[in-house]
């Protein structure tokens, strides 16, 4: 698989730095998106929520392409974006579904259905955004003062 297109936008609000990346809805495309990620984030001094934020990401990335795209083609686009300050880190992924993400609860014989309870943890908020018009809906999160935090 090629690599996804990476963009560093600048800025977003305020002067914060922006990450983009559109990526496939095939789980082999998460990798290079959270390697880029976590890269440019340490690059950027946040090398010691790097990990917490790019294992978050990914287990938005994987919610996204396993159920945000259930029957659609690997080839169907998603889009990541994560806009970080001294203030705030947010991070945001876009899929083409409709249907809310759901925790799920613990069970020792489960081997999968950890992954928003991960996010719900490492996160100081997370929730979903749908647009009025339809078009999917919007997974975020988001670390307060991302600079400060220790890891």
């Amino acid at each position: 698989m090629t690599e996804p297109p990476f963009v560093l936008v600048g800025t977003g609000g305020e002067g914060e730095p922006q990450f983009e990346a559109s990526f496939a809805a095939d789980p082999s495309a998460i990798s290079p998106v959270r390697r880029r990620l976590r890269m440019l984030l340490r690059e950027n001094g946040l090398e010691h929520v790097a990990d917490d934020v790019a294992l978050i990401c990914q287990e938005l990335m994987s919610n996204a392409v396993q159920h945000g795209c259930l029957g659609l083609p690997a080839s169907t686009t998603l889009k990541i974006i994560v806009v970080w300050s001294d203030a705030r880190l947010r991070a945001v992924v876009h899929d083409p579904s409709e249907e809310k993400p759901t925790e799920q609860y613990s069970s020792c014989s489960r081997t999968s259905g950890r992954g928003l309870r991960l996010v719900d943890e490492l996160s100081d908020r997370w929730g979903v955004e749908t647009p009025p018009d339809g078009s999917g809906k919007a997974v975020w999160t988001e670390l307060d003062s991302p600079k400060r935090r220790a890891s």
